[in-house]
């Protein structure tokens, strides 16, 4: 997309997709990270989430966790487990929304949320991030690639959780 600067030139100015007359600068470009596939790297995962989304960011907090599952997750329950193996992440933060994704090397099911009935879940201590992930995000999904799995979020942003922060501190 092409428009005149402040100065009236008519040098190419950047936009963000769908979004008029909000430069491509102003939003952080999504953050790819290749890490060990091993429980480490849900720390590391949280991290990179903080980093690109700041303290002030409405979703920075429940990004961080859901990623931590999501990575947790394909640690624990992918072929990724396996020495040498990695997963994938990638987080993309937009002007109305969140999106996590993280691939693994896939594994013998497909990520499935936890029934709060019946033996198995009765004093489980470990099954529920997806239904972290399932409570706390706007949607998720799980993708089958031919070199693995794609389990993703999107959180919704609510800046007027951001405006009034900023009016309380």
């Amino acid at each position: 997309m092409t428009g005149g600067g402040a100065n009236g030139s008519s040098r190419p100015t950047a936009r963000a997709s769908g979004l008029p007359g909000r430069p491509a600068a102003s939003l952080p470009p999504p953050v790819i990270r290749v890490l060990p596939g091993a429980p480490e790297s849900a720390t590391i995962a949280r991290r990179l989430a903080q980093e690109l989304l700041g303290d002030g960011h409405p979703a920075a907090d429940t990004a961080m966790l859901l990623v931590s599952e999501l990575v947790t997750n394909s640690v624990l329950h992918s072929q990724s487990r396996r020495p040498g193996a990695t997963v994938t992440v990638v987080l993309c933060a937009g002007p109305s929304s969140v999106l996590i994704q993280v691939r693994d090397d896939g594994g013998p099911s497909e990520p499935r949320l936890l029934t709060t009935k019946g033996p198995t879940a009765a004093g489980a201590e470990h099954g529920y991030g997806l239904l972290l992930v399932d409570a706390l995000a706007e949607t998720w999904g799980t993708l089958a690639t031919t070199g693995g799995r794609v389990t993703w979020c999107r959180l919704a942003v609510d800046r007027r959780d951001e405006s009034d922060g900023a009016r309380r501190g």
